[in-house]
């Protein structure tokens, strides 16, 4: 009774990841229409803030791409948080081509912050424009991207617009992690839903591309507001709509870039970084998301198989079974084609749920023990909560 039980709460998880996935190929914006959109934005300026950490092999590419975007953005600021590597040098050669490109010097970190967090607010105490931009340097903007999304934003009003970045994978790690990361979002945030609502955890805000009204990121408090939060994005998108104000997600399709890890090592270190505070910190948030996700990946095709080949056959089983792993199989296709990752993932989703597992009890332990790094600096973020 208990096996049959489970078989069936997996078959209505699958088969509502299905549906949403279709609803949001209809409901989750594109970009396109808003190219011929009618948005006043003469006056209208915008800061583009990068923090910049040991960037040497990325900040150039995100800096081409972005001296070429609309006139609107006044100036491009660049924080070099103590980088012991040429980023300041290759920031100061665009400064030359470029006078809107700035370098400033990022001051000493204070107890109880997270680094990125404190450039990111040092950066927004001296942005100039009404509209700010933040951006991480191993982003690629496209062409006329700041353009779309202030018509967008001006003309919805919006106090947050944020992209969803095409990912680009290089090793295996980010090849199996990125589709789930985007099958977690795409598949189980009702986009409609999640605009219309001012519930805070339905959102998702990506660090890549993150367009504020100055004003509105001053009202929430800004990266002040969460210095020990490591998924400073999904938090600062959650107190927008806490505090009743207009968020918006859209499809980006390629405008925004993510440049890929340099190493397996790096990809698990920054993915793991993020997954255990997106849990808010919650042990047992992990423990029933966890035992979810490897029920879903492999309860049903053991079904499968068990029913196949035992004598005491149940059709029931087998068929209810079936149908998981054929709505998990159609969730993680449409994710695959729609942010184009590679097809043969989808067969591949159990090895992928498999690794995230691991990455994400590797954050718990990492953040319990106190030896979570990034860029060669300890992030000790909040403590552990049951």
């Amino acid at each position: 009774m208990l096996e049959t039980i489970i078989h069936f709460v997996l078959a209505v998880v699958a088969g509502c990841s299905a549906l949403i996935a279709f609803l949001n190929t209809r409901f989750l914006n594109r970009t396109s229409p808003y190219f011929s959109m009618n948005g006043d934005i003469d006056g209208v300026t915008v800061s583009i803030l990068i923090p910049a950490r040991n960037e040497e092999n990325r900040i150039s590419e995100c800096l081409e791409s972005l001296i070429s975007q609309c006139n609107n953005v006044i100036e491009i600021i660049v924080l070099d948080d103590r980088s012991v590597d040429s980023t300041s040098e290759i920031v100061m050669g665009f400064s030359e081509l470029d006078s809107r490109v700035k370098l400033m010097a990022g001051e000493e970190l204070p107890p109880g912050w997270i680094g990125k967090h404190w450039a990111c607010h040092q950066l927004s105490l001296v942005a100039r424009g009404n509209y700010l931009l933040f951006i991480d340097a191993d982003t690629v903007l496209g062409k006329d991207a700041v353009l779309l999304a202030l018509k967008k934003s001006v003309h919805g009003d919006c106090d947050l617009l944020t992209f969803i970045p095409r990912r680009i994978a290089k090793c295996l790690a980010e090849k199996l992690m990125f589709p789930f990361i985007d099958w977690a979002i795409f598949c189980w945030l009702p986009m409609k839903v999640a605009h219309r609502t001012k519930n805070p955890y339905l959102s998702a805000t990506y660090g890549q591309f993150m367009l504020f009204k100055k004003l509105s990121y001053e009202r929430i408090g800004g990266h002040s507001k969460i210095k020990d939060n490591a998924v400073d994005d999904m938090e600062l998108g959650r107190m927008v709509k806490s505090e009743g104000l207009v968020w918006n997600l859209l499809d980006s399709q390629g405008l925004v870039t993510s440049l890929p890890y340099e190493s397996n090592s790096d990809a698990l270190k920054g993915i793991s970084r993020s997954v255990f505070p997106a849990l808010n910190y919650h042990v047992s948030f992990l423990v029933a998301f966890s035992m979810l996700l490897l029920g879903i990946a492999y309860i049903p095709i053991y079904g499968i198989v068990n029913e196949v080949v035992s004598d005491g056959w149940s059709m029931r089983i087998f068929l209810v079974s079936l149908f998981s792993c054929s709505m998990t199989v159609i969730s993680w296709t449409f994710v695959c084609v729609r942010f184009r990752h590679s097809r043969y993932l989808v067969i591949m989703f159990p090895i992928a749920i498999s690794l995230i597992v691991l990455v994400a009890y590797h954050s718990m332990f990492a953040n319990a023990m106190k030896f979570q790094s990034w860029k060669n600096r300890g992030v000790e973020g909040r403590r552990v909560r049951f």
